[in-house]
């Protein structure tokens, strides 16, 4: 019997392991799941969004602005080390405060990223319902309007009191109607 392992690969782009890493980034945070593996799955997709806006000469974040107050970032707390050093390194600090806010913000920032870098200017199933449910979840958030389309169809379509009163899960199960496997 032949004991040696055959591997078995996967070939990928970057922008397509930065889907998969923000889609799995989502997937934790809708079923409640480890918020320092959703801030470094969203810190890893970012380090790959940047670098492939910059090879192409664009601006990976284009459309946040419009979305986020500018007193969003400027009330932001001041950090004494950078989250990605943190996970990836033991070096002098041996805590660190991971805000489930920003960390929102952050996997925000990253759909809206890779939206802009993608060819079809669509996000998946997945992302899309991510911005739907923290635009529904998390008002206080965003500029006034930021959602007006989104939230006309969804008034018209659903009831905003009660999607607000989703929890996650459910707000996912409702959406995407499939929890038996993680994206991917």
């Amino acid at each position: 019997m032949n004991r040696c392992i055959k591997p078995r690969f996967v070939r990928l782009t970057k922008l397509e392991a930065a889907r998969r890493q923000i889609e799995s980034a989502i997937w934790l945070w809708f079923v409640g799941d480890d918020l320092v593996s959703v801030h470094a799955l969203t810190a890893a997709a970012h380090r790959l969004l940047l670098e492939l806006a910059a090879l192409r000469e664009t601006a990976a974040w284009p459309y946040t602005a419009a979305y986020l107050p500018k007193r969003t970032y400027k009330d932001r707390p001041a950090r004494s080390q950078n989250p990605v050093t943190f996970f990836k390194h033991a070096k002098k600090k041996e805590t660190y405060e991971v805000s489930e806010q920003w960390t929102e913000l952050y996997l925000f920032d990253a759909v809206m990223a890779y939206s802009s870098l993608v060819d079809d200017r669509s996000a998946s199933a997945l992302m899309s319902t991510f911005v739907l449910r923290l635009g529904v979840q998390r008002q206080d958030l965003f500029v006034p309007d930021a959602f007006s389309l989104l939230e006309r169809r969804v008034s018209k379509t659903f009831n905003l009191e009660r999607l607000e009163r989703l929890s996650k899960i459910d707000f996912l199960k409702e959406f995407i109607g499939v929890l038996s496997s993680a994206p991917g």
